[in-house]
């Protein structure tokens, strides 16, 4: 039995810095805080979410379409390597609508890509796939080959998680043929590393053959990681026939070499895994288990806990090979402890089969025993001890029958229990949502009748003092008169706005993007702040249902409005991007901000409450003195 080898491959993604595109714009600061972001990513997130943050200010004050598009894609880009992939998906959103402004197709381009990546890790692979080729037709379209690239291997290996060898293969040939064209040495190394992982299983010769073109890029490249990675992989495919051990060794040593001159204590681990895999699999157990337990040492720092599992499993396999079924029980139990939770039914067979052999050698010698003793002794004795080492074995046998039965029977009535907690907690939501359903409608009914109320009674009785006043002061030509029917006219047009947007009759007659057209001139016209609407895609919110229509305006107004009586800012931005069967709202603003962890005000239960109506969530990000931005999401 062969001990589980570690393979290093390649999870590609382009990373976007400044190299891309320079000299396309001038600000030298943006792109050296770009530059310093590219440079710390990988070595040190924290300084490089500082110079990213910078960078996007910067580009922020300038309102610079090309730089605020690169900018957000990194934002995006920073948050997916910290796993956070809500706030990934919204900035790199965001970056939409400025792309598409400077015509910057690298960043549409790439942007897509990472939406499919967030898909692809969120399990959604019908929605990965179809952004890989948005991102594959945006870099063909538009002449961008390293795009091509990298959109050709992520669906090769969505195609591979899909078992789809065929297509899989299709993907990465056509990759590779990109990258080869156009000498993208990294992209081909990539490329190469991947048909090799697909071939293994296949055609060993072929594997081979790609692991070593992609070694000699990687030795070009002078990158020790990922020569050390090729390496392993090369040691394990030539490992898997006998002729060629002495050559999988080899390589195992070149490995080796590298290992220690990084001082890398998760390369370290996997070399000594490796080897002690390479010593298993001639049945050289003393070997075996002294590079197993030299790689132990490495997994403190660094290894996460299912892959010292599965050295931990390895090692107590090697004992069983080899006889030990002591220590096998022992490392067994280490294995237990680690990772209980989650081993699956055949993990726990192997530790049945162990267990059982352990056992069965142990009753093996009590019966030699007694045998010798009946042709010595020949006597009744023999026999009692037989009967009575049978009697107690089946004892043994009920006893552990019944166990498991209750062991079973408790895991039902838990799984019982934990369906029944979750069909309560279904008919709650269920309830609730009709609960705020009811109370949304209630709302709105009630700004109908004030709307009506306002319309046909206080602004009909102002129109008609105000006609009386005009009558009156035809003959009277009091200028005094006069002052007082423009003031009436201004009130009559402020209560006809207000009955306008507390109308549900005027939502109707109007798409989303007119609506929001109209709610910013008349926040202009007020000069209490500048807002900035941006749309994206052109013409997106033509059609909607009149229920997301008419909840979504709502919330925008209701943001706006709390923008106008609480934040003191100057300026806001409304970034509206509909993508697929998604509305994406942003509204930011640069007033003094709030602290988040306070109960929310009226308002924003208001909005939750309009977002739970239609199935929305909200994210708030809001700090003392630098402003608030809401980041809304909307399934349409």
């Amino acid at each position: 039995m062969k001990s589980r080898i570690f393979l290093l491959t390649i999870s590609f993604l382009a990373v976007f810095n400044s190299g891309v595109l320079c000299g396309q714009h001038n600000d030298r600061l943006v792109i050296k805080h770009i530059d310093n972001y590219a440079r710390t990513l990988s070595s040190q997130p924290d300084s490089a979410f500082y110079y990213i943050r910078m960078a996007t200010a910067e580009s922020e004050k300038n309102n610079d379409p090309f730089l605020l598009s690169r900018c957000y894609y990194n934002l995006g880009y920073y948050y997916y390597l910290q796993k956070q992939l809500e706030k990934s998906k919204a900035y790199t959103y965001k970056s939409f609508p400025y792309a598409g402004k400077a015509r910057n197709y690298t960043i549409a381009a790439l942007g897509y890509n990472q939406l499919g990546l967030i898909d692809r890790d969120q399990g959604n692979y019908s929605s990965a796939l179809q952004n890989f080729l948005i991102s594959l037709d945006i870099a063909e379209k538009h002449g961008l080959m390293r795009n091509q690239s990298v959109a050709l291997n992520n669906l090769g290996y969505l195609y591979d998680l899909q078992n789809d060898t065929v297509k899989a293969l299709k993907a990465y040939t056509e990759s590779q043929q990109v990258a080869y064209g156009n000498n993208l040495k990294f992209e081909l190394l990539a490329t190469y590393n991947n048909i090799a992982i697909l071939e293994k299983k296949r055609n060993a010769k072929k594997a081979i053959d790609n692991y070593k073109k992609a070694y000699v890029i990687a030795v070009a490249l002078n990158d020790k990681y990922e020569q050390f990675n090729i390496l392993i992989n090369l040691s394990d495919s030539y490992a898997a026939t006998v002729a060629g051990r002495q050559a999988g060794f080899r390589y195992l040593m070149q490995a080796k070499k590298i290992a220690e001159e990084l001082k890398d204590q998760n390369l370290l681990f996997y070399l000594y895994f490796n080897l002690g895999g390479y010593y298993r699999t001639l049945k050289t157990y003393d070997e075996a288990i002294k590079n197993y337990h030299t790689a132990l040492q490495f997994s403190e720092r660094g290894i996460s806990q299912d892959q010292k599992w599965s050295l931990l499993q390895a090692i107590e396999q090697v004992y069983s090979e080899s006889g030990n079924f002591k220590q096998a029980y022992f490392y067994k139990e280490a294995c237990n402890r680690l990772k209980d939770s989650v081993f699956t039914i055949e993990k726990n067979k192997a530790f049945h089969e162990i267990q059982t052999k352990y056992e069965v050698d142990k009753k093996n010698l009590r019966i030699q025993l007694l045998t010798k003793e009946k042709i010595i002794q020949q006597n009744r004795k023999e026999l009692i001890l037989i009967v009575g080492l049978i009697l107690v074995v089946a004892l043994l046998i009920a006893l552990w029958v019944y166990k498991n039965r209750i062991r079973i029977q408790k895991i039902i009535n838990e799984k019982e229990n934990e369906i029944h907690k979750k069909e309560i907690v279904r008919l709650e939501q269920e309830k609730e949502l009709k609960r705020i359903t009811g109370v949304v409608q209630g709302q709105d009914q009630e700004r109908n009748r004030i709307a009506k109320e306002i319309h046909d009674g206080i602004g009909g009785t102002l129109t008609g003092v105000k006609l009386q006043l005009s009558q009156a002061n035809t003959i009277m030509k009091n200028k005094g008169i006069d002052i007082i029917i423009e003031q009436m006219t201004l009130v009559c047009r402020n209560l006809r706005s207000i009955s306008h947007n507390l109308s549900l009759n005027y939502l109707k007659d109007k798409d989303l993007e007119v609506l929001l057209n109209e709610l910013k001139e008349e926040y202009q016209y007020r000069e209490e702040f500048q807002i900035e609407a941006v749309v994206y895609p052109e013409g997106a919110l033509n059609s909607f249902s009149e229920s997301v229509k008419h909840q979504a305006y709502r919330i925008v107004q209701e943001l706006v409005a709390n923008i106008s009586k609480h934040a003191a800012a100057t300026d806001v931005l409304l970034n509206v991007t509909r993508h697929n069967d998604l509305l994406n709202i942003i509204v930011e603003d640069n007033g003094r901000g709030f602290d988040n962890t306070i109960s929310k005000g009226i308002g924003l239960k208001n909005v939750e409450e309009r977002l739970s109506a239609i199935n929305g969530s909200m994210i708030i990000e809001s700090q003392l003195g630098r402003g608030t931005t809401v980041i809304i999401d909307i399934p349409i």
